[in-house]
């Protein structure tokens, strides 16, 4: 029979054990307790927020690039070529800070200089494609609306039952002219989803920032007829709307997500859109993780699987952890806690409804 093995206080703090120690919670990645989400990250890094901000800064500056060409006493009689160029300059507008934002959050320049020129490109072609069914909408409308109007007098707003239909014939030609404002983003990525959630997402902000666009002239047009502030306004809430609707479609339609716990941008959403998925320190990684030494360029990859999400480390020196167990390839469950470097990402699945 073997002596017992005997273990004094010198030994246990003995270099080698804490060494031993040190190891084991650095190969383990134990993050520990994280703190939770404050309501400013949720909502700053919420989708629909700076989409929305984004969209409506878009919108204004399109506004200061067509409204030194305007005069709403000369417009109905000679129009000019900021008449028409009207509906395509938003469109742009909107499109370049749709497509640039996702980029900016994520401090991605390369990102958001080639989405924010391809939503600029589509947003101002697309415009001046969609003037043809926008003008035919719209003049249908208005002249519904004129047939209705008991009591019609020239250069005046509709009132009554006609001020309804032209609002909403206003908010039908701002729904099409809204859906190549949304498209820029995705087709940059050439995601499918992504342009389906911009469509959707244009039209439906469109069309209510066009109902109000009326509403808003009521109230902010001078005693002189000059509309420049409500067009502001209008051109602005559009842009708004556009934006929070893209934001809120992403946020109704997306199945599997990932959310920075602890990193330089904890409180940000990634949706994962595509069947394959990079996260690494390149900003032409899907997941840009920056700031941070540990990770390389392709660190991890995570596949769609028909709707099991697999990760797989790309054999880094650092390695890829899953609730603190290093990984080389595993299936992600709802909840798991994903560890690169110093950053900590936290996976969640949307569960399907049968």
């Amino acid at each position: 029979m073997s002596d017992p093995l005997r273990i004094d206080m010198k030994d246990l703090f003995a270099p080698e054990v804490e060494t031993y120690i040190e190891t084991q919670d650095y190969m383990r990645r134990d993050v520990g307790e994280l703190q939770p989400q404050s309501l400013f990250a949720r909502i700053v890094y919420s989708s629909w927020f700076y989409l929305s901000i984004c969209c409506a800064i878009g919108a204004l500056v399109s506004w200061a690039i067509v409204e030194p060409f305007f005069d709403d006493n000369a417009i109905h009689d000679k129009p000019n070529a900021a008449t028409f160029l009207m509906f395509p300059t938003v469109a742009a507008g909107v499109g370049l800070f749709l497509g640039a934002a996702e980029g900016i959050m994520c401090r991605n320049a390369q990102r958001a200089v080639i989405s924010g020129a391809v939503g600029l490109g589509v947003g101002f072609v697309g415009g001046i494609i969609a003037l043809i069914p926008t003008g035919i909408v719209f003049a249908t409308m208005r002249a519904l609306a004129v047939s209705v109007w008991r009591d019609p007098q020239p250069g005046t707003m509709p009132t009554g039952f006609a001020l309804l239909i032209f609002m909403m014939g206003r908010g039908a030609a701002w729904a099409i002219i809204s859906i190549p404002a949304g498209l820029g983003q995705g087709i940059a990525l050439r995601e499918k989803k992504v342009i389906m959630n911009g469509v959707v997402g244009g039209v439906l902000g469109g069309l209510l920032g066009g109902i109000l666009f009326d509403p808003i002239s009521f109230v902010l047009t001078s005693a002189d007829g000059q509309a420049t502030y409500s067009r502001a306004v209008g051109f602005a809430c559009i842009g708004l709307l556009v934006g929070l609707f893209v934001g809120l479609v992403e946020g109704w339609t997306k199945t599997a997500w990932l959310v920075m716990r602890k990193g330089p941008l904890a409180g940000k959403q990634f949706v994962l859109f595509k069947d394959t998925t990079t996260l690494g320190s390149s900003p032409k990684a899907e997941i840009y993780l920056f700031k941070d030494d540990a990770i390389e360029p392709r660190h991890a990859i995570i596949y769609n699987r028909g709707g099991r999400f697999e990760l797989e480390d790309t054999n880094t020196p650092d390695g890829t952890y899953i609730n603190g167990i290093p990984i080389k390839r595993q299936i992600l469950q709802n909840g798991d806690q994903i560890v690169l470097g110093k950053t900590v990402l936290e996976f969640s699945l949307k569960e399907s409804r049968t």
